[in-house]
């Protein structure tokens, strides 16, 4: 069932069987700004933690365990050029518990409670709660420098997006950020959410359609959630600018190991090619085991102790990470390229394309047989569905891949960014 329940709200329930367990997600979705995306890291921690009527992170467990282990979670993500603060809940479904009656609806209030009923004293929230958030947050955001890999892939972020400043900040926040944020800065951003964001209602699992949306009508989200909001617009990011000036910066720290962040755009493939070839050249080039990074910079001439490239479809940027010694930082960027190379002249293996395929293959199926993955795919369906791919075209793309692609893709890769972090 897909539903429209107001403008920009979205009601999507997938009833399937085979779980034993039902997830109902809730997002909401708008623009990045990076003004914003702190405040909402910060909001989702303190909503996630206490509420009106369970004041406390025990006395919200203590609910959970009473509905046979629900699991609440809550927390912000990029999804496309959105700032995404999701609230779920995941549990047992009613038809495998002893009394289960009231399960969908029990389940249904206590979500409707992280999201509606926040902890509030007078006209800011429970002062303790948002203290207490605020330093964990705090904690977290600076125990990233211990964090080395992190460190280089938001260096290379950095550089990728400097013409973006609403992607400068990472998904969960700055320190420089949090702390100017008071009380009400958190209260009047919650206010903000509830009233103006884009929101898609995800259920997935053995559930009667007209029976949540009885259940939810009776509900708070009813009436919660019935103005219009705003139209979202997608947008993508242009690397024009960091084809002809690639962007690079070379950091020193007290390391033991180094690290090398590198990013390429892959603009100019043509879209008549297979649109898996760009996910199969990634898995050849380093995002494998038997990949030609991994075979033959780390394991044939020991250059790093670490190195893997990653594709991202949204932003056809393909990313490469390696971990190693300071005194092999240039000759690992050597081999890199040859590798490259490697696959511009087309010199990888009719078998190399045949295990890159049945890696593909067996993760789609993995995937699949998931909850979490039916959620994300509604999603997409409902904000962006020219990306998705059926499991027949998903196989018929994979079936009838031409290696010219795959050449094609790595012959369009351009070098945008090199992030160094280097070890002194």
């Amino acid at each position: 069932m897909r539903k429209t329940l107001a403008k920009n709200i979205f009601l999507n329930i997938n009833p399937i069987k085979k779980f034993r367990t039902i997830k109902i997600q809730v997002d909401f979705l708008r623009p990045l700004n990076k003004e914003e995306t702190t405040t909402r890291r910060l909001l989702a921690n303190v909503m996630s933690n206490s509420t009106k009527d369970y004041p406390s992170f025990r006395a919200i467990n203590d609910r959970e365990m009473e509905l046979y282990g629900s699991e609440i979670n809550v927390y912000t993500r990029n999804l496309l050029n959105f700032n995404d603060l999701a609230f779920s809940v995941e549990f047992a479904d009613p038809n495998f518990l002893i009394d289960g009656k009231t399960q969908l609806k029990d389940n249904l209030d206590l979500l409707g409670e992280i999201i509606f009923k926040p902890n509030l004293a007078g006209n800011q929230f429970d002062e303790t709660a948002f203290e207490t958030e605020k330093r964990n947050l705090m904690s977290n955001l600076m125990s990233i420098q211990d964090n080395q890999d992190l460190v280089s892939s938001l260096g290379l972020a950095k550089l990728i997006y400097r013409d973006n400043p609403d992607r400068q900040v990472p998904i969960f926040g700055s320190i420089e950020e949090l702390k100017d944020l008071t009380n009400a800065d958190l209260l009047k951003s919650y206010q903000d959410v509830i009233k103006n964001d884009t929101v898609v209602i995800n259920v997935v699992g053995n559930v009667d359609e007209n029976e949540f949306l009885t259940e939810l009508n009776d509900s708070i989200f009813n009436t919660e959630l019935q103005n219009d909001r705003q139209d979202l617009t997608i947008e993508f990011e242009k690397f024009d600018n960091l084809i002809v000036n690639p962007a690079s910066q070379i950091d020193h720290k007290h390391l033991n190991q180094s690290r090398i962040a590198l990013a390429y755009a892959t603009k100019g493939v043509s879209k008549d090619f297979n649109r898996l070839a760009p996910q199969i050249m990634n898995l050849i080039l380093g995002g494998d085991d038997q990949s030609q990074l991994f075979l033959q910079v780390r394991e044939k001439n020991s250059l790093a102790y670490s190195v893997s490239s990653t594709y991202q479809p949204i932003s056809h940027l393909v990313m490469i990470q390696a971990g190693l010694d300071a005194d092999s930082v240039d000759k690992a960027l050597d081999l890199i390229n040859q590798q490259i190379n490697f696959i511009k002249q087309g010199q990888f293996t009719d078998a190399q394309v045949e295990h890159a395929q049945k890696v593909m293959l067996t993760q789609r199926k993995i995937s699949s047989d998931t909850i979490q993955h039916y959620i994300m795919r509604s999603i997409w369906e409902t904000v962006y569905p020219k990306t998705l791919l059926t499991d027949a075209q998903f196989e018929d793309e994979l079936s009838n891949l031409d290696k010219k692609h795959i050449a094609s893709v790595a012959d369009h890769m351009h070098a945008i960014a090199q992030y160094q972090l280097i070890g002194d």
